[in-house]
């Protein structure tokens, strides 16, 4: 049996982290789901563990998400992240996109949301 990827959600919203998990359940990959409702938390789990993708929003209090992406990149700069946000701006994108992140629109949609899990 595969081993199941360890993936962080980081979302300030605690009904866009239940219906993210939600949605995610239903992509038919194995996946050990860890939370977090800001950067400072993200933050907090990368230095107790080791993740296989992050799932990040854009507007969160303290830093936003492009920030967080950043700092995560300086310890762990192979990681594929994907922003995930209804703020669906150019230069937003153009930013996740200057760090390599995905980029993935909310309302989420299941079939998009499944590509990028298992790509």
């Amino acid at each position: 049996m595969p081993q199941a990827q360890r993936l962080l959600l980081v979302d300030d919203s605690r009904v866009a982290r239940l219906t993210l998990k939600q949605l995610l359940k239903n992509t038919g990959v194995e996946l050990e789901i860890h939370e977090a409702s800001n950067a400072d938390e993200a933050l907090q789990l990368f230095s107790e563990l080791t993740f296989d993708r992050a799932l990040i929003d854009y507007n969160m209090p303290g830093r936003d998400g492009i920030e967080l992406a950043h700092e995560i990149q300086k310890t762990q700069p192979d990681l594929p992240m994907v922003l995930v946000t209804a703020n669906i701006q150019d230069a937003i994108q153009e930013k996740a996109a200057q760090l390599n992140m995905k980029f993935l629109g909310k309302p989420v949609d299941l079939e998009q949301l499944t590509q990028l899990i298992k790509s």
